[in-house]
């Protein structure tokens, strides 16, 4: 035998030998329940522990971060970045950010102590540390908002050089460059924060933000400008009217070069957008459907529809250049916008034959203004039609939430002050609504649970939270044809009845499964100038925080055309533990025992407060 031969014969069997090892030692040693060295989740040191042990402590660690928030810091401002903003009313409450649990037990499962031979293998060859990253969601646009509210100093626009029209003289006004928030590393920071249950404060940092014209582009250019822009302009829809000053038409021109010459134009982008920013909220309005109700078992329209109206700013822009242009000096220019006419659907025979689904929810307890509000809101949804493959929008059909369209302010806290806001009780009509929508099997395009559990939306994990613009209530009809919604309350009870036609579909939800649950934190005092000295007012009772799932299953008829027959989809919901908060009227000196909160801590961005 060759020596090339004796030296591969003398390898397998020392590879034979290694895996005979290694399948007698790979067990040996092996634990089930404690944890690999050198294990991190986050920024916790879990080596070695006992798998429930260590979720223990992450759970208590996820707590922790909910309760201390992060904080931000910009110059001198500084902003409290609570897990959830609060308010007096369950509705106006909304997260910025959450853990979730979901990865806890198989990422720990994944990183058993392994056997001898492994340990020995990693220990050569493997990493030193090993990091599993929690989970979480974080609502990026809320917080932003927020930012925005709070730290107005960290960011301005950029602003282009322009032309100044005075009686005798046209001047130019420098560029400013402007400064904004670098959002991306915000969010990178505070996602790391997250990740390594760390509360130190985050810098937010900024970036400049530069003009798009200067100065020495319309040097030389100031006479070009007057004449472009010296004509009088109106805009006009209807019997509306919008004049535009002169130095508005100015700001429609842009520099460009010409057979190397530098000249000014008009820019059909900037005429567009501001026909958007302007004049566009003071036309465009959404066709308004016929109102129906159910009658003796038939449908009879009780209330016409109406046309909507789009602003074609584009179209326009052009027709105001073509139009200005031709005009003769010093003659005042009229000019109709161009809008598209939006008609609404027609009061035909929709063949609607029976109920196809009912929700329910009971609001016994709630206050006189959070019972007017759900009557408002329920009257608003009421009569409803939902065309065959239209989705819809709950947000978008309850429209403006004011004194204007009928509705009662409820007290939210704001700048350690109790001030009205309108909305309180319409997440009822949402919770309803989902409900409805579940019951007659229909496909749910968007719903999000409340931040914490209230008694109105029991049971837990079947809740739906609405606010303006965002989250909604959505779903799309994809039944054969139409459907109409019809509200009744009795009682404290409310019902919205999903008339149509049956398709053969039938749909059910499991009894919602409901888990880890967390106790909330003691009581937060605020001191408020609003109240007496002395005198206290509290929200409603504290809750225990959880998590809860639901599967929701529709199944279709053979003849359907959705593939496959079956769906079943799991609606999840995180609750965070609700501490009481109360207001204390200020006295002469604080008491040191009271655990106090900055107002930035319970803020509610304004925008968001809707719902």
């Amino acid at each position: 035998m060759s020596k090339k031969h004796s030296s591969i014969i003398a390898i397998i069997a020392v590879l034979v030998v290694f895996l005979f090892l290694a399948v007698l030692t790979a067990n040996v040693g092996k634990s089930d329940s404690n944890l690999s060295d050198n294990l991190h989740f986050g920024g916790l040191d879990i080596s070695g522990l006992d798998k429930g042990q260590a979720e223990m402590i992450i759970k208590k660690e996820y707590q922790a971060m909910a309760e201390k928030g992060l904080t931000l810091k910009y110059g001198d401002s500084s902003l409290s970045l609570p897990a959830t903003s609060v308010s007096f009313d369950a509705d106006l409450s909304y997260p910025n950010f959450h853990y979730t649990d979901d990865n806890i037990k198989a990422s720990l499962s994944a990183h058993t102590k392994p056997g001898l031979l492994m340990r020995w293998w990693r220990q050569l060859f493997g990493p030193k540390n090993i990091y599993i990253k929690p989970t979480f969601e974080l609502d990026e646009e809320k917080i932003k908002k927020t930012v925005q509210a709070s730290l107005t100093d960290a960011f301005y626009p950029a602003v282009d050089a322009a032309f100044v029209f005075t009686k005798n003289n046209i001047e130019i006004t420098p560029e400013r460059p402007g400064k904004t928030i670098d959002w991306k590393a915000l969010f990178g920071d505070i996602r790391t924060r997250l990740e390594m249950f760390s509360t130190e404060p985050i810098s937010v940092k900024t970036e400049t933000e530069y003009p798009e014209i200067y100065a020495r582009d319309l040097t030389g250019l100031e006479s070009e400008a007057g004449n472009l822009s010296r004509n009088p302009l109106t805009l006009t829809f209807q019997n509306e009217s919008w004049p535009v000053t002169q130095e508005e038409i100015a700001s429609w021109l842009y520099v460009r070069k010409q057979s190397g010459k530098l000249n000014l134009a008009f820019s059909p982008e900037r005429i567009a957008k501001y026909l958007e920013d302007n004049i566009a909220n003071k036309i465009n309005i959404l066709p308004q459907d016929p109102r129906f109700e159910i009658k003796d078992n038939k449908v009879s329209s009780w209330q016409l529809g109406k046309d909507g109206y789009e602003l074609d700013s584009v179209a326009s822009a052009t027709e105001i250049i073509n139009q200005y242009f031709a005009s003769s000096e010093q003659n005042e220019v009229q000019i109709s916008l161009i809008v598209k006419t939006l008609a609404p659907a027609s009061a035909e025979d929709f063949d609607i034959k029976e109920v196809i689904g009912t929700g329910h929810s009971n609001f016994a307890g709630s206050p006189a203004n959070r019972r007017h509000n759900i009557e408002v809101g329920a009257a608003a949804v009421n009569g409803m039609l939902i065309k065959p493959g239209e989705e819809f929008s709950l947000v978008k059909t309850l429209g403006e939430i004011d004194a204007s369209t009928g509705y009662l302010p409820e007290l939210v806290i704001k700048d350690n002050k109790t001030i009205p806001e309108y909305g309180g009780g319409l997440c009822q009509i949402g919770t309803t609504v989902f409900r409805s929508a579940l019951a007659s099997g229909l496909p749910i395009t968007a719903r999000q649970n409340h931040s914490y559990r209230v008694s109105y939306y029991e049971p837990a994990g079947t809740d739906a939270a609405i606010y303006d613009p965002w989250p909604d209530v959505r779903f799309v009809n994809d039944t054969p044809k139409a459907i109409l919604i019809q509200s009744r309350i009795e009682g404290n009870d409310i019902y919205f009845d999903f008339w149509g036609t049956k398709d053969g579909r039938s749909a059910t939800t499991t009894t919602p499964v409901v888990y880890n649950i967390v106790k909330p934190p003691a009581t937060k005092i605020v001191e408020s100038d609003e109240l007496a000295p002395g005198e206290k007012k509290c929200t409603e009772h504290a809750h225990n925080g959880a998590d809860a799932y639901f599967d929701y299953t529709v199944i279709y008829p053979e003849n359907a055309t959705s593939t496959p027959l079956e769906k079943t989809r799991r609606f999840n919901s995180h609750y965070v533990p609700w501490q009481e908060v109360c207001l204390v009227g200020k006295t002469a000196t604080s008491t040191p025992e009271t655990e106090t909160a900055s107002s930035s801590q319970i803020l509610i961005d304004e925008a968001q407060l809707r719902r």
